[in-house]
C-alpha cells in the first residue's frame, strides 16, 4: 500500500472528502445536537455549527477552555450504493475548534472507535469517493 506523504501545507495522512451530511452529536450528558459536516476522512470529520451548539458542548466557552478531553459520539447515515444508507456510530475526541465568524464555528473531531461494524461502513463509503476520483482523473 502506497501512502502519499503530505506536503508542508497538508499534514493529514488520509484524504478529506468534502460532503454535507447531517450528524447527531451525542454528548456525555445524553443531549443530542444536530450539525452538518464540512468534510470527512477515515480518521475523523469536520463539522460546522453555530454558537448555540458550542455553548451546549462547553458552557464555559469552547474557545477559552481545553477541548481535547471531550468525547462525543457522532451518528449519521452514510449513502452506500445507489439507494442504500447505513448508520455510522463513531466515538470521537474533539481535536480543535476554530471560530469562522460571529456565529459560526468549525470543530475537528477524530474517530476513536466505532460501534456496530461502522468502520467497514465508513470504508465502503469512502471507497466510493476514491473510485469516482480515479475515474475522473483517468478521463482527464
Amino acid at each position: 500500500m502506497i501512502i502519499d506523504i503530505p506536503g508542508a501545507k497538508e499534514r493529514r495522512q488520509t484524504p478529506r472528502y468534502e460532503i454535507k451530511l447531517t450528524v447527531d452529536l451525542v454528548l456525555g450528558s445524553g443531549n443530542v445536537l444536530t450539525v452538518n459536516t464540512r468534510n470527512i476522512s477515515s480518521c475523523g470529520l469536520q463539522i460546522i455549527c453555530d454558537s448555540w451548539v458550542t455553548d451546549e458542548i462547553e458552557p464555559r466557552g469552547i474557545q477559552s477552555h481545553a477541548v481535547s478531553h471531550m468525547r462525543i459520539k457522532a451518528v449519521t447515515e452514510l449513502p452506500i450504493g445507489d439507494d442504500e444508507t447505513k448508520k455510522l456510530y463513531a466515538n470521537c475526541r474533539m481535536m480543535s475548534v476554530q471560530r469562522m465568524s460571529q456565529d459560526e464555528y468549525m470543530l475537528n473531531l477524530a474517530f476513536i472507535d466505532f460501534e456496530n461494524g461502522s468502520e467497514q461502513i465508513l470504508d465502503k463509503f469512502l471507497d466510493q469517493y476514491e473510485q469516482k476520483k480515479t475515474v475522473i482523473n483517468a478521463s482527464a
